[in-house]
């Protein structure tokens, strides 16, 4: 009896084997036997044959069946799975959206696929194709004969690659397009959708969507129209992320990784809004910094385990050409960087290295780019880039409509308002940038990019035959990367006579920790709570005033206090009741930290050689104004931060950086949409007047979150929040958002359903 049931359980087991290698095909021209002799040799049995034009059909192929476009409803979508062995792009992506069955793929024996790429249902892989490490090729593609996809290229949804085709790494080609017979794409080019490149064409620089380009260099010879593109029509969007920096990136990756591990029975449609065309980055670590700007703290600081573990990996395996850009971007110090930490960087030591913040943001982008594509093969997911401003959000029953400012609106159930801290204080007039005879005041310089910016400022100081004086407002990272740039392009240090640094305080972040003093330093006044009830968050505010106080006294440096001081008033907080911890939060935790600033090394011995050289002032106090004297000389006005008093700086100031920080929720200048959700009390600012309230959901109102920056002011899991930029902040959060909104989507999804 045993022997049957065992005889029986392997007679079901072979006819389940042989029923998955059954498949149909739908296509008889040419190119179908090509896919179906691929599939015979992988032992697959072709059980039906369809085409919309049989009449039309390669002589070779026999029994051909009528597609589904004769009757959509009477065709057997029911059955093996099929491929589309369609060779034109357009068509084959009609037939994949109307079809219902499912899809296989269709590799030859002899490509060379690496285990860590990722392959789309339908796509079509011919003899001789090689497709390299960590390359994710999408949705009913085809690879041809010979053709080479490098490591880390992404290839769209119905693109076709031709025979002998050579995509180096990085490469990224859009939904729809053709890369013609032998031609070329340089490492890191993007392609755009429904492009066509011609045969033998060398392509250099980026290709917009819809354009034909041929040639070596590859030009542009012809444009569609969009009309002409037949794409899937827009779905009603679950999730809209506005804003795209790195707080939306983490919750993005981190809500594609739920999506993915819970199986969602319905795609999730996610739309990302950025009024900038850089998407994942942010400021910090995208291109409006540059490429050379560096960390403020080490790598081993900057990213908690298991992230940096991923991130060092990822540097081992591109940091030849990221260091080439970085040196072609940089000036002598970041020349000098290079030599310093050859070592180091040669034997993948990156712990202690304070690196170039651009390589966090290329890394975080194709690491978004990467999982959404994936997401996207797998049918789990799809994310939609948007670049517009959202001026103004209105609830509706189940949802939220966005109004953009190209006049367009976008309907979502859900929104995550992540745009980051508020848009800089501009300290003079409105514009970004003034230019006058004798004077460059600088109120964003970030925008357009800072790599323009010091342009700017190279041609204003090229015109002038004297040196000038440079003043610089603020000592937050900002204004010590614009004094580290200043000195690392010889010809605007050379032409700048002396540097002042104007700040509340008047004091330079710290970088080095003095060992022995650091073990003798301690936290008397906040020591002295620990025995106290009742605590109120001003009385544990005030002792580390007074403990920073004295480090200040004693010239011990925020580089050797700040892990006492952060653990004396850390150990104190569980003392506070709710109303107190969020007071805590809103008024003092900034703060305190504002005092506690840290720097590299790196930014500290530029004020160091300057001082030697006795071209560097710093000043304690606020900025007040800039007057033209009787001799056509800006002079800067000052309230100094002793005497309370306003006072004039006796040297004239030829160039002002404004690295204030961010405005407030009550500037008159604040975005409009901001003023929208206050006023129409969708959001609500606390006492910080940085942050909105909101609940243990992250909602400010229900199914509008609110994250990154937005969320100082607040109590999460506890844990007074007071700052959103620190890389392991922020991914806690985004890992807690993830789960709250992917939760409450499946919920949504399911009812609906």
């Amino acid at each position: 009896m045993q022997i049957l049931n065992i005889f029986s359980y392997t007679c079901v087991k072979i006819d389940t084997l042989m029923s998955e290698k059954k498949i149909r095909l739908y296509g008889a021209g040419g190119h179908s036997q090509v896919v179906r002799e691929i599939l015979e040799d992988n032992g697959y049995e072709i059980t039906d044959t369809f085409d919309d034009k049989p009449e039309g059909s390669h002589y070779a192929t026999k029994k051909i069946a009528s597609g589904a476009r004769g009757d959509l409803s009477t065709f057997s979508h029911e059955g093996p799975p099929v491929i589309i062995a369609v060779g034109i792009n357009k068509h084959r992506a009609e037939i994949a959206n109307f079809l219902k069955s499912k899809f296989e793929k269709a590799i030859h024996k002899s490509a060379i696929i690496a285990s860590s790429a990722s392959i789309g249902e339908g796509t079509v892989i011919i003899a001789g194709a090689i497709i390299n490490p960590n390359s994710i090729v999408g949705k009913h593609v085809l690879i041809n004969t010979a053709a080479s996809i490098g490591h880390d290229c992404v290839i769209g949804d119905f693109t076709h690659i031709s025979p002998k085709a050579a995509l180096c790494g990085h490469v990224e080609v859009g939904e729809g397009s053709h890369v013609g017979v032998g031609a070329v794409v340089i490492p890191k080019v993007k392609i755009g959708k429904w492009c066509t490149i011609g045969a033998g064409t060398v392509v250099i620089k980026d290709i917009p969507d819809y354009t034909t380009v041929v040639g070596n260099p590859g030009k542009i010879i012809k444009t569609m129209k969009m009309e002409n593109i037949n794409e899937s029509q827009q779905a009603i969007t679950d999730i809209t992320f506005i804003g795209s920096g790195i707080s939306s990136s983490f919750t993005l990756l981190n809500l594609l990784d739920k999506i993915e591990l819970e199986n969602t029975p319905n795609k999730v449609i996610i739309n990302v809004i950025d009024k900038y065309s850089e998407f994942n980055t942010g400021v910090p670590y995208g291109l409006r910094s540059g490429f050379s700007v560096l960390l403020i703290t080490s790598l081993k600081d900057f990213l908690p385990e298991p992230e940096l573990g991923l991130f060092k990996k990822w540097l081992n395996n591109n940091k030849k050409w990221l260091l080439d850009k970085f040196k072609k971007d940089g000036g002598e110090l970041s020349k000098k960087w290079l030599e310093e930490h050859t070592t180091q960087i040669e034997n993948n030591d990156w712990n202690d290295l304070f690196i170039p913040r651009s390589f966090f943001g290329i890394y975080i982008t194709e690491r978004v780019k990467r999982k959404v594509e994936v997401l996207k093969i797998e049918g789990l997911a799809e994310v939609k880039y948007v670049n517009a401003e959202v001026i103004d959000i209105e609830k509706n029953e189940g949802g939220f409509d966005l109004t953009l400012n190209n006049d367009s609106n976008i309907y979502t159930k859900k929104a995550i308002l992540s745009i980051g801290s508020l848009p800089i204080n501009y300290l003079w007039k409105s514009k970004k940038m003034i230019e006058k005879e004798n004077l460059l005041f600088v109120n964003n310089p970030y925008s357009p990019n800072l790599k323009e910016v010091l342009s700017k400022i190279e041609s204003f100081l090229s015109k002038r035959n004297n040196k000038i004086n440079a003043l610089i407002v603020g000592t937050n990272a900002s204004g010590l990367e614009m004094l580290y740039k200043l000195n690392d392009i010889k010809q605007i240090r050379d032409k700048i006579n002396n540097f002042t640094f104007l700040s509340t305080q008047g004091m330079i972040p710290n970088a080095i920790v003095d060992e022995e003093r650091a073990k003798d330093f301690v936290t008397t006044n906040l020591n002295a709570l620990q025995s106290k009830k009742g605590l109120t968050a001003k009385e544990i505010a005030d002792a580390a005033f007074k403990d920073l106080d004295y480090a200040e006294k004693i010239e011990l440096g925020a580089a050797s206090t700040v892990g006492k001081i952060s653990t004396g008033f850390g150990s104190l907080l569980h003392k506070l009741n709710e109303n107190e911890l969020k007071e805590f939060a809103c008024c003092y935790g900034n703060e305190i930290g504002r005092r506690q600033r840290c720097a590299g090394d790196h930014y500290l011995r530029t004020i160091v050689k300057l001082k030697g050289e006795n071209r560097f002032e710093h000043l304690a106090g606020r900025f007040d104004g800039i007057k033209m004297n009787i001799e056509n000389e800006f002079k800067l006005d000052y309230l100094e931060t002793e005497s309370n008093k306003v006072k004039v700086l006796d040297e004239p100031i030829h160039l002002v950086i404004n690295c204030v920080g961010s405005m407030r929720f009550t500037n008159e200048k604040t975005p409009s949409l901001i003023k929208n959700l206050i006023n129409k009390k969708y959001c609500t600012p606390n006492k910080s007047q940085i942050g909105f309230n909101v609940n243990e959901d992250f909602e400010s109102i229900e199914g509008l979150h609110i994250m990154g920056p937005l969320l100082a002011g607040n109590i999460i899991e506890g844990k007074p929040i007071w700052h959103v930029e620190h890389c392991g902040r922020i991914i806690w959060l985004s890992k807690l958002l993830a789960e709250i909104v992917c939760d409450k989507t499946l919920i949504t999804k399911e009812v609906d359903g």
